[in-house]
Order: C-alpha cells, then sequence, then structure tokens
C-alpha cells in the first residue's frame, strides 16, 4: 500500500487474493493490469456524462441500502472476536500449497480492532501449530510461542489475518468507496441483484487502486458476491468472494460462511470460512492485549 487511503481497499483483499492470483499469474507488466468495469461503464467513461452522474447517484443510493441493512456502525464496538475455519481442503490439490496456515482446515480464534486494520492477534486451535499466536502490530508480523513474541518475516502474516477480518467488515468499507456506478440488474439462480461498481482516483484501471463489482440482493439489501481485483499481488489478479449463511449479531447482519475463489461457482473455489462465533467486545480482551509485539518486546 501507498497511503493510508489504501489501506482499506486492498489490504483487505489480500486474503485469498495471494491464492486467486496464483492462478491466472504469469508476470505481466503494470501496463496489462486487468480491468472488470462492466462494457457499460467503460463506455460511458468518456460519453454521456450526465448519464454517469446518474449511474453515480444510483450506485451511491443502492451502496448505502446496503450499508445500513448490515448494520454496521462505527463506534459500536472496540474489539471483534471471531472463531472460524478456514478450509483449504475444498482446493483443487495443486492450489493446496498456497494456504497460509499450517493446517488445511486450521480452526481459530481471531481477535482484531473494530473499523482498523493492522492491529490483530489469532489463536491456532488445532493442527501442528496448536495455541501459537500469530498477530500484526501496526502492520508488523509477529508470533508468540511459548510465551515469547518475536517479529517475524513473513510475507503472509497480513494477508492471512487482514483479509479476513476486512471481509467481515465489508458491508462498512463499502460506505467510503468514492467512485460508484450502478450497472445493471441482473438474476442469478432465482435471485435478483443489483450489480454496483465501485473504485478509487478514476473510473480506469489504473496500476494503484482496485476495482470491485457488488452484487446488492434486491429483496434483503444485503451483500452476496463481490468480484475485486488485487493490484498489488498482480495486475492480472481477480478474485470472488460469496457470502452466505447471514445471521444478526447485536443488530448487525454478518455472513457465517466465506467461500473465496477465481470463479463464483463450486469449481472455482479456493477456500471457504466457516464462523462458529462473532462476538462485540468480548469480556476479559482489551485494545492493549491486541498490541502483542510492543507488549511482549
Amino acid at each position: 500500500m501507498k497511503n493510508k487511503i489504501q489501506i482499506h481497499k486492498s489490504l483487505g483483499f489480500f486474503l485469498a487474493l495471494a491464492m486467486c492470483v496464483l492462478v491466472n499469474a504469469s508476470g505481466q507488466s503494470v501496463a496489462d493490469i486487468i480491468d472488470i468495469r462492466p462494457k457499460k461503464i467503460m463506455d460511458l467513461v468518456d460519453g454521456n456524462t450526465t448519464e454517469i452522474s446518474d449511474r453515480d447517484k444510483k450506485g451511491r443510493l443502492l451502496l448505502n441500502e446496503c450499508f445500513d441493512a448490515h448494520g454496521w456502525v462505527e463506534g459500536n464496538s472496540g474489539i471483534i472476536s471471531a472463531t472460524y475455519i478456514d478450509d483449504w481442503s475444498v482446493a483443487p490439490e495443486p492450489l493446496r500449497k498456497y494456504n497460509n496456515w499450517p493446517h488445511l482446515k486450521q480452526a481459530l480464534q481471531h481477535d482484531f480492532l473494530s473499523f482498523k486494520l493492522g492491529y490483530s492477534r489469532a489463536r491456532l486451535l488445532n493442527g501442528p501449530s496448536k495455541n501459537e499466536i500469530w498477530g500484526i502490530d501496526h502492520n508488523v508480523p509477529y508470533k508468540i510461542i511459548d510465551g515469547k513474541a518475536r517479529q517475524v518475516d513473513d510475507s503472509n502474516m497480513v494477508p492471512a489475518l487482514v483479509g479476513k477480518e476486512y471481509f467481515i467488515q465489508l458491508p462498512y468499507w463499502i460506505k467510503k468507496v468514492p467512485i460508484v456506478a450502478h450497472v445493471r440488474d441482473t438474476v442469478l439462480q432465482d435471485k435478483a441483484y443489483h450489480l454496483v461498481f465501485g473504485t478509487w482516483e478514476t473510473p480506469k484501471a489504473n496500476p494503484t487502486f482496485d476495482q470491485y463489482v457488488y452484487w446488492i440482493n434486491q429483496r434483503t439489501k444485503l451483500l452476496e458476491i463481490v468480484q475485486y481485483t488485487v493490484r498489488v499481488v498482480d495486475p492480472k489478479a481477480v478474485g470472488f468472494v460469496i457470502f452466505d449463511d447471514f445471521r444478526e449479531i447485536d443488530g448487525m447482519v454478518i455472513p457465517f460462511v466465506h467461500r473465496l475463489g477465481y470463479l463464483p461457482t463450486p469449481e472455482g473455489l479456493i477456500h471457504e470460512m466457516r464462523f462458529q462465533s462473532i462476538v462485540l467486545d468480548p469480556k476479559g480482551l482489551s485494545v492493549t492485549d491486541l498490541r502483542g509485539l510492543n507488549k511482549n518486546d
């Protein structure tokens, strides 16, 4: 990331991204960056600015409705604690080697700051590294093993942790997208969706800022599918996340299943996160506890 603006736009997508992209990566130059704008939006950029403005207004309205439907409000919690299984056994055999964790079905208790990325810790609950704590403090990765904290040189640590907390809170982040446009309405598997394109700085593809297409259920207003790019991983990177099993937690509607892959189909699935619990401001856990590196140095 080159600046603060970009942290919540791209870091969040590191999660499966490194994996999604590995399917498509072939050493392309930045000049070959992929552009996931639907053709209708591409055609409008240098055309009718009035229609672009109209699409922006409708897209903004739809994202705001989605935000309200999910109920994420900054300040209603300081810490989120999630217990889940990150299951890579569903991936095709050649892709399993890109798993961030030491176990194919890694169970974790993941604690992180609400609405602020870069402060996070996860206790591994099974597998060969059971009871280890993996964390990031000011986006610096560390591990606590046998009670001792040490900074580690692990390029996958930030993607493994930040991506998951980003996706959990994604309906909050979408309200911050500055450039949006309603694409079209469509039906998939008997569900009606609004498709909204979103990005930063310019509607045209550029090497710094990611692009997204949000699929919002027309009836529930919930965010169910997202297509995204991952510029920091590979200029040709494209991934999908499908959200399912929505549950209400303290007034917020949160998907308890995240399916990630390079296609929005079972054939394109790379890994799946299945949540057992999501707790806001759990008792006995403070912000200081998430400063594991500095606290134990």
